[in-house]
């Protein structure tokens, strides 16, 4: 995303955002403390000073529009410390390619990067992965994933499904590193004959919990970045704020027993955002308010019922 697309996106989201009423009471108390200062200048004999005030109303009233601006320009990352854990949760509006973290990428069931040519024409993750990590040339990625599954052999030949071509179970993480970050392949969709990839509710529930079982074990406890999975290819029949919950809840789910990464950033396009009318603040609300009441047991304390012996 280029700095033009960002600053438009900006603007748009400010005046999504932007609340008249507010903006019109910090317009009035602005010239409320100009009227104060003359007067107070008035009270104490310099009304000299109080003309020259006046006079220049105007280049006051623009600076302070442009703090009120500033002041209410929209925010990018929202995060949220979860409760009694050192772990957070953080909403980012910008390009996953360009966020701090080890990258979730999601991928379909057979670990095709290509699928007859299906995925270069593609706007999905896994394209713009194999143009940003491999320079698209996806028969490097593939030969990437070959040499993990054969040094792995035998820790990936139980999550075969199906033989000829080979089709993983769905939620097998195949790790990468690349260029000094860590990606980790989340096999989320699965492919019909025709090479269409999709997603259903209960295959994205699947995949999460058995990436963070992943993560858990055997993860490098990077900070981790992850894309509204499954809402692009995988056409998954749930709204993307709807798909956000699902990671934020499975996620939550998963530090029941271990913490294993410092941060999870899910990262939302600008254009999502402004294409499908995604409500943004019933979201953070929602996540703010999971995080806060995720009622994990400090490290002493002992369960209710538990019997002391």
């Amino acid at each position: 995303m280029s700095w033009l697309e960002n600053i438009g996106y900006s603007l748009w989201l400010f005046w999504e955002r932007l609340d008249l009423k507010r903006f019109g009471k910090s317009i009035l108390s602005v010239f409320g403390a100009i009227w104060l200062t003359i007067e107070i200048l008035d009270f104490f004999g310099k009304s000299s000073w109080s003309m020259n005030i006046k006079s220049m109303w105007w280049v006051i009233l623009i600076v302070a529009v442009i703090i009120i601006i500033y002041r209410n320009w929209p925010k990018f990352t929202f995060s949220y410390k979860v409760q009694n854990r050192d772990v957070s949760i953080s909403i980012r509006i910008g390009d996953v390619f360009k966020t701090k973290g080890a990258l979730i990428v999601p991928i379909n069931n057979r670990l095709n990067c290509d699928n007859n040519g299906i995925v270069k024409k593609s706007s999905s993750i896994l394209k713009h992965f194999i143009n940003n990590a491999y320079q698209k040339t996806a028969a490097h990625l593939n030969t990437d994933i070959c040499q993990q599954i054969e040094d792995n052999e035998e820790w990936y030949q139980k999550y075969v499904v199906n033989k000829n071509p080979d089709e993983y179970k769905l939620g097998t993480v195949v790790p990468i590193f690349r260029d000094e970050k860590q990606y980790y392949l989340l096999c989320s969709s699965t492919l019909n004959p025709q090479g269409r990839s999709k997603t259903t509710v209960d295959d994205l529930r699947v995949s999460l919990n058995e990436l963070w079982a992943y993560l858990t074990h055997s993860g490098s406890k990077d900070n981790l970045v992850i894309p509204i999975v499954g809402t692009g290819r995988g056409r998954i029949p749930l709204k993307r704020e709807e798909v956000i919950k699902e990671i934020v809840l499975s996620f939550l789910v998963s530090l029941s027993q271990e913490s294993y990464c410092e941060q999870l950033t899910i990262v939302i396009h600008p254009s999502d955002l402004k294409k499908f009318k995604m409500e943004l603040d019933e979201l953070l609300d929602f996540i703010r308010l999971h995080c806060n009441n995720t009622g994990y047991l400090k490290g002493n304390e002992i369960p209710t019922g538990t019997g002391i012996e």
